[in-house]
């Protein structure tokens, strides 16, 4: 099964959310900030019937193995 919201942070240029939240609905990023429960909040309002995932971006290059 296809994960559109994990492939689409796989593919976002991340580079100016470093050190932020973020949140994804269909692959894109729709909101980000410092305030997780803010971000996902607004990402609700904005897309109700979606999935909203929320990720927090290093803030330096991180090797996940």
């Amino acid at each position: 099964m296809r994960d559109v919201n994990y492939e689409g942070f796989l593919r976002a240029d991340l580079e100016k959310f470093r050190g932020l939240y973020i949140a994804i609905v269909n692959g894109r990023v729709v909101e980000a900030g410092e305030e997780p429960e803010k971000i996902y909040v607004r990402a609700r309002e904005r897309y109700p019937k979606e999935e909203v995932v929320l990720w927090k971006v290093p803030r330096e290059e991180t090797l996940i193995l």
